[in-house]
């Protein structure tokens, strides 16, 4: 479950039960994460080690929402096209190949810092919807995104209104990643991640993240 998380200041309760509420910024990325499979020692040190290197929340965490099936795919195709060899045949050593998105998306024009609204540039894609999410970039660093009303579609270009606002300037003509959005995150608390053995050999943890501003 990712969702924005609303900053808002609450005054006190009315007479009538009733709660004043301010809104302070336009909110945060938060997700929650259940029912992991750790179920072999292999992935039990392999959680061990990545919460440990997450160090409490110090540490950036690069992830998404895992939501191809509401991608804007076109045609049938999944939203990522894997394992790509080489012009030859090959493949790299490891077995894999290139990926290449299926959904081509840019930036029509410049875009600010806080920027909630964006006009964007179609060469490939289906239908763009609200609540879809989708991420742009700063060199390595990524900024997940989610439209949060009905786009207004002309041509090869649609309007779109969108939350949390942009964490930093986004020239035109950059990419618009509606295939694999990610952004970086950290733990919530130093005690997320824990993991509860039964028996000592299994168990399914849950993880409770929220956006990084490291760097920003």
């Amino acid at each position: 479950m990712f969702r924005i998380k609303p900053m808002l200041t609450m005054g006190p309760v009315s007479f009538s039960g009733k709660r004043q509420k301010i809104g302070t910024d336009a909110g945060f990325w938060t997700a929650t994460m259940s029912g992991f499979p750790v179920l072999s020692p292999e992935k039990i040190l392999e959680w061990r080690g990545t919460i440990g290197a997450l160090q409490g929340g110090l540490e950036d965490l690069l992830i998404g929402p895992f939501d191809e099936f509401q991608a804007p795919t076109l045609g049938g195709l999944p939203p990522i096209i894997t394992g790509i060899p080489h012009s030859d045949g090959a493949l790299f050593s490891d077995g894999s190949g290139y990926s290449q998105s299926t959904i081509l998306v840019s930036s029509s024009a410049d875009l600010d810092l806080r920027r909630t609204s964006a006009r964007l540039r179609i060469e490939r894609a289906g239908e763009i919807k609200k609540g879809m999410y989708f991420t742009v970039r700063q060199g390595a660093r990524p900024s997940m995104h989610m439209i949060t009303q009905l786009p207004e579609k002309t041509g090869d270009f649609v309007d779109v209104a969108f939350l949390p606002p942009l964490r930093f300037d986004v020239p035109a003509g950059s990419d618009v990643d509606f295939a694999d959005p990610k952004l970086l995150m950290n733990l919530a608390s130093p005690e997320s991640g824990d993991l509860a053995l039964e028996m000592g050999r299994w168990s399914r943890p849950s993880i409770e993240l929220e956006e990084s501003w490291n760097g920003l």
